[in-house]
């Protein structure tokens, strides 16, 4: 047993020199913008230019386990931990320009749609969608599930997201400005909405087919696969952002170490348009979202 483990770990690291020695040739691309991410208590911020890492804010004994786009100078925070001495999630705001962090109210998976200014959120029990947007405060329950479900959610337009709950479950989309919600019978036998990311030049999903280690494909919302990518040892590799004005993915890899059998990670940019991969930074994980600003 230890004889193949020692031969699986030879064989990533094949896999990682082939990798780098794939995407040494020719002239480097450079990038720009910033990742906003969370890890743990932490808030930080990655330059896409040079790698370097800026740490926004310490949230002490509470982690941060997602992190949302809220308008343009907002991040919305999903978070656990400890309120009145009871462990907790909610909602959190973190003011980009100003740095200021405050509380909205108990709740995770924190979704903003722009077009009618709502809130789409879960609450533990109910998938539920709060309107903002000048007029009295509404809310709607959007769906019901049993406490300790796993729920995933992706924003697919300015008003349109869709979700899942639960692997057995179909997914379904939900236009929150005209009220339509609709299963996606066949988008479900290619995808999971857990890792997948909405490209939008593409009017199209990019999902892992098969489960973690299966090869990335981009799929429509009517399940139609219009194409795949080639990421050598892809089952290290989640992709976390799409720079929709730089035709590029952001892409986490982990991988255990040959030695010492400790975890290692490292951030990479994948060219759309040459299909070439460059690591920008090794040592950093950005944890499973992260929110992109080209400026």
């Amino acid at each position: 047993m230890q004889a193949f483990s020692v031969k699986i770990r030879l064989m990533s690291l094949l896999v990682a020199l082939l990798l780098l020695q794939g995407c040494g040739s020719g002239e480097q691309r450079e990038y720009r913008g910033n990742l906003y991410f969370g890890t743990g208590a932490y808030l930080g911020r990655l330059d896409l230019r040079n790698g370097n890492v800026s740490l926004l804010a310490n949230l002490g004994d509470t982690a941060i386990r997602e992190v949302a786009a809220f308008g343009d100078d907002q991040l919305l925070l999903s978070v656990f931990g400890p309120v009145n001495h009871k462990d907790t999630f909610r909602l959190m705001q973190y003011e980009l320009a100003a740095g200021g962090l405050a509380t909205l109210f108990v709740g995770r998976h924190g979704r903003y749609l722009p077009g009618p200014q709502a809130l789409v959120f879960d609450d533990g029990a109910h998938l539920k969608v709060r309107m903002y947007g000048g007029r009295a405060m509404e809310q709607s329950v959007v769906a019901r599930h049993r406490v300790g479900a796993r729920v995933h959610l992706l924003q697919v337009s300015g008003t349109e997201f869709i979700y899942s709950i639960d692997s057995a479950t179909a997914i379904h989309s939900v236009d929150v400005e005209t009220g339509e919600s609709r299963p996606l019978y066949a988008l479900s036998q290619q995808c999971a909405v857990d890792g997948a990311l909405w490209i939008a030049r593409r009017n199209a999903l990019l999902c892992k087919q098969g489960g973690a280690g299966g090869d990335y494909a981009f799929v429509s919302l009517s399940g139609e696969v219009l194409d795949a990518l080639d990421i050598p040892g892809v089952g290290r590799f989640r992709a976390v952002a799409h720079l929709d004005d730089q035709n590029a993915l952001v892409l986490t890899e982990a991988w255990k170490t040959i030695v010492g059998d400790n975890t290692r990670y490292a951030v990479w940019i994948y060219d759309l348009s040459t299909e070439q991969m460059v690591r920008l930074v090794k040592d950093q994980t950005l944890g499973s979202h992260v929110v992109y600003r080209a400026n």
